[in-house]
């Protein structure tokens, strides 16, 4: 079901990423080469917001520098934990999900969730 945010294109005018509560989630929604994605943005390994450091398609989570493919939402970097507590990777769930996104007419964003 596509749910319109009130939230105008222009803002990424000056960002390539923002965060929008959407259907009681948080959506990272990520502009690049005039295509938007939409990926659910808390970190698969331990539930951080994904909400700094945004390089084009690629997210990276602020606690752990896990880095995901917000196109994909496949987990591309692992976790950079402490070596005496490393990272039980397989057990992540990954990929996240990811959400179709776009433009209405009038200029505001829609995702369908």
């Amino acid at each position: 079901m596509w749910r319109r945010i009130n939230i105008l294109v222009k803002v990424f005018e000056r960002r390539n990423s923002i965060i929008a509560w959407v259907g009681g989630k948080p959506i990272l929604i990520v502009k690049e080469d005039n295509n938007y994605y939409g990926m659910l943005a808390i970190c698969a390994h331990m539930g951080c917001a994904l909400l700094t450091d945004v390089n084009g398609h690629i997210a990276t989570c602020p606690a752990h520098l896990a880095r995901y493919d917000v196109r994909t939402g496949e987990m591309i970097e692992k976790p950079q934990v402490r070596p005496e507590a490393p990272c039980e990777y397989e057990k992540l769930s990954i990929p996240l999900p990811t959400y179709k996104v776009r433009v209405t007419q009038d200029g505001f964003l829609e995702v369908d969730i």
